[in-house]
């Protein structure tokens, strides 16, 4: 869990600056070590922070009076205690060790008592295929629905039946202050709206074409067109190997971190020239495949290309990054 350390008479305005733009970690307290402050910021919002040293927070302080740890002390270990969770919408979501789940009703009823306002604890187990169908249990509450509110954005579903990431509203961010006036947009792996709501509320793109192949997904696409009121998104239900629209867009939007055969779909959706933002997990060991897959394709299709950025999104696994390639096709 990300922070950023800057010095006392600095902490203020760097306070502010994470606020403003979204990316401070409300679930932890700002702490103070000798000269320093600690700023709790969301996974991937690092590079918003240049200058400043950015610590791991082994043993960060949560908002709540009591830790998870002191409300379990003495009902379950301490060394199969998660030592964090996340809050989406009223729902919390936690990952649990093996040996952890034989306490997970314990856990989250601590939980929904540490949280009074959230209605349900949900276990996640990760993702499946490409339709990113979350694998999830119940272990306190009830409930799966809610609506969750980020910079501004309201995103409802469903965490049950469709994924959401907070580790990534940094990424939503950037690239909605990327496009510009009167921009063409392709989101090729839309999901619920997760880059084309903010890109429709954050910037002035003429149009949005939002497109997403689970149902379940769609349908609170759908919703949340409506919800934030945006009027520019036109959304497609199907595959985006076959029915993402040719030469229309300025701008791709890749966000899904296996969409590597997708590349020669996303360069025809561009109108002559534009730019891709194509997502990929990739181990440490080939942290350039991700841009030599993007070179290769757009020769493939007789284009060149110019890499304009390269960054980590965050943490994947273990050896493993979330990073996403800025190009510029033509």
């Amino acid at each position: 869990m990300k922070a950023v350390r800057v010095p006392k008479e600095r902490a203020e305005d760097v306070r502010r600056f994470a606020e403003k733009i979204g990316v401070k970690d409300k679930s932890r307290l700002i702490t103070t070590k000798e000269d320093f402050v600690e700023i709790p910021i969301v996974d991937g919002s690092e590079h918003f922070f240049e200058g400043y040293e950015i610590v791991e927070q082994k043993e960060p302080v949560f908002a709540s009076k009591k830790n998870l740890k002191q409300v379990l002390k003495g009902n379950v270990p301490d060394e199969v205690i998660p030592s964090s969770y996340k809050v989406i919408g009223n729902i919390i979501m936690v990952k649990l060790t093996e040996n952890a789940r034989r306490y997970a009703r314990q856990i989250g009823k601590a939980l929904l008592d540490l949280n009074p306002r959230c209605k349900a604890v949900w276990c996640d187990y990760g993702r499946e295929g490409m339709l990113r169908k979350p694998k999830v249990e119940l272990i306190a509450g009830e409930g799966s629905e809610t609506v969750h509110r980020e910079n501004g954005c309201k995103f409802k579903l469903d965490v049950a039946r469709v994924m959401f990431s907070l580790g990534n509203q940094a990424e939503r961010m950037r690239v909605a202050g990327l496009v510009e006036e009167g921009e063409v947009v392709v989101d090729m792996f839309a999901g619920i709206g997760y880059f084309t709501i903010p890109i429709a509320v954050h910037s002035k793109a003429e149009r949005i074409y939002a497109v997403e192949i689970n149902p379940d997904s769609y349908k609170y696409l759908l919703e949340n067109i409506k919800l934030n009121d945006v009027r520019n998104v036109i959304p497609i239900l199907g595959d985006s190997m076959f029915v993402t629209p040719e030469r229309v867009a300025n701008r791709v939007v890749m966000g899904h971190i296996y969409c590597q055969d997708f590349l020669p779909a996303a360069i025809k959706a561009l109108d002559g020239r534009g730019i891709i933002h194509y997502h990929e997990s990739t181990p440490e060991a080939v942290i350039d495949r991700p841009i030599r897959r993007v070179e290769r394709a757009c020769s493939k299709a007789g284009k060149k290309c110019k890499i304009l950025n390269f960054r980590k999104v965050k943490n994947y696994s273990p050896g493993v990054y979330h990073v996403v390639v800025d190009a510029e096709v033509y």
